[in-house]
């Protein structure tokens, strides 16, 4: 019997795969009439993929008590909550290729996980019973790539240097001279190397998309417990299996005109990234509580967010919203009836941590009336439609997404910052002073 956690696994595992056979037909679609790469030169881009590894470690505490395990970093997808041990993340790199279609280059790139941790309690006579935790908060790599080109298409290999930022977290439980419930936080940097294997094609003029499968062995690293006197020693390898998407930005006089939109009614790519700073002026306060506003404070927000679209067939679309988020608001979103940012709403977390708020399939079928043209958009993809027409949407979408389309208050990103301007029709809107049940991060399913 194979239970719902493994199946959804299985499911992504597929969905990559899938999302790659529509990359190769979008590229068999769109290539006649489009310009090979030359394969050198600048490029940047962003990735999504799904990572799996574990974790070999030694506790030892006072007494030479020492105990020791293996923690697994892969966590199955669960597509109603969206976590699970994928990431994404931003690349940057530099081809050059040489004659006989030899390409050599470099690569720079970032990762924010979703879910990267493991997590184990022990019990011992001196120190009672705790429960201890470790998780991926970022990772990298810095590579080198040898590639062949073959047809318009690169074969590659990739080798180098890896690193990542981890957080430890102790939690006393029971028993010990520690106070129950009682938490302790350590942190480590630690340096590896990254060997993997690729390949990457033109989808359309200077845009390419590629699959890439990368292993990476770190280093051992200690950390310790001041109040047990504990040290756990622990060393990381992982897997992952990313695709990516490219602009090349060419060399010289190519890259004269910057950067240009795919064009193509088979498959979209959209991007937008928004930083907010936000400060609270020093105030007189005589009377504040837990949930008050904090005078002179000052919080940050970022986010990424990337609109990918396929044409499964004609008129159904497959999208994929991954973002990348990262920051408080002020006073931890407290204090403040109508807050002062509508980008505050999410989790708050100290480094960036990717997420899928939105994917779903949309059936359109045309009933009668005059042809509209669609212009290539964020979740809409180029091509016609008809006046009337039945739309079938399913897959884990928000609720505003298709009530409140208002174009003045709709998306913080675009339009007003405060969420007392927000309409009060559903999620994250602020409304008689109170917040409309709906958080993003667990955006329903509609069907």
């Amino acid at each position: 019997m194979v239970n719902f956690r493994t199946r959804t696994s299985i499911w992504l595992v597929g969905h990559c795969v899938f999302l790659t056979v529509l990359a190769i037909r979008a590229h068999a679609a769109d290539s006649e009439g489009v310009a090979m790469p030359s394969w050198s030169g600048f490029y940047v881009g962003g990735h999504l993929g799904y990572a799996w590894g574990d974790s070999h470690w030694t506790i030892e505490g006072p007494g030479a008590e020492a105990t020791s395990g293996t923690f697994g970093f892969f966590r199955p997808f669960d597509p109603f909550k969206g976590t699970g041990s994928y990431f994404a993340g931003l690349q940057a790199g530099y081809n050059y290729r040489l004659p006989q279609g030899v390409v050599i280059g470099f690569e720079a790139d970032v990762q924010a996980p979703n879910t990267l941790m493991g997590e184990r309690t022990i019990a011992s006579p001196s120190v009672g019973q705790a429960s201890f935790s470790k998780t991926v908060e970022m990772s990298g790599t810095l590579r080198g790539r040898l590639g062949l080109v073959q047809h318009g298409w690169l074969l590659y290999g990739t080798a180098g240097y890896a690193w990542s930022y981890e957080q430890f977290l102790r939690t006393q439980l029971a028993g010990g001279t520690t106070t129950p419930d009682s938490t302790e936080k350590a942190t480590a940097f630690r340096n590896g190397l990254a060997l993997g294997a690729g390949i990457e094609f033109p989808v359309a003029v200077r845009w390419t998309a590629h699959v890439e499968y990368l292993f990476t062995a770190l280093g051992a690293q200690t950390v310790t417990f001041p109040s047990t006197a504990q040290r756990f020693d622990s060393d990381l390898s992982a897997q992952s299996l990313r695709i990516g998407l490219n602009y090349q930005f060419g060399e010289g006089a190519d890259r004269a005109d910057g950067p240009t939109a795919p064009k193509s009614d088979q498959w979209s790519v959209h991007g937008q990234t928004t930083f907010t700073q936000q400060y609270a002026f020093p105030f007189r306060a005589p009377y504040r509580g837990p949930n008050s506003l904090d005078p002179n404070s000052g919080r940050e927000t970022w986010d990424a967010v990337f609109y990918l679209g396929w044409r499964l067939w004609p008129g159904a679309e497959l999208w994929v919203n991954p973002e990348i988020d990262q920051g408080f608001g002020l006073s931890s979103t407290f204090g403040v009836a109508g807050f002062t940012s509508g980008e505050a709403y999410k989790v708050g977390a100290n480094f960036p941590y990717a997420r899928l708020p939105r994917y779903f399939i949309r059936q359109t079928i045309g009933l009668c009336g005059e042809t509209e043209k669609l212009e290539d958009a964020p979740n809409q993809l180029a091509g016609t439609q008809q006046a009337n027409r039945l739309v079938i949407t399913a897959g884990k979408i928000a609720t505003t997404d298709i009530f409140d389309t208002n174009r003045y208050a709709h998306d913080p990103r675009a339009d007003f910052l405060n969420w007392a301007r927000r309409r009060c029709v559903g999620l994250y809107v602020w409304c008689g002073g109170g917040v409309v049940p709906g958080p993003l991060d667990g955006a329903p399913w509609v069907f």
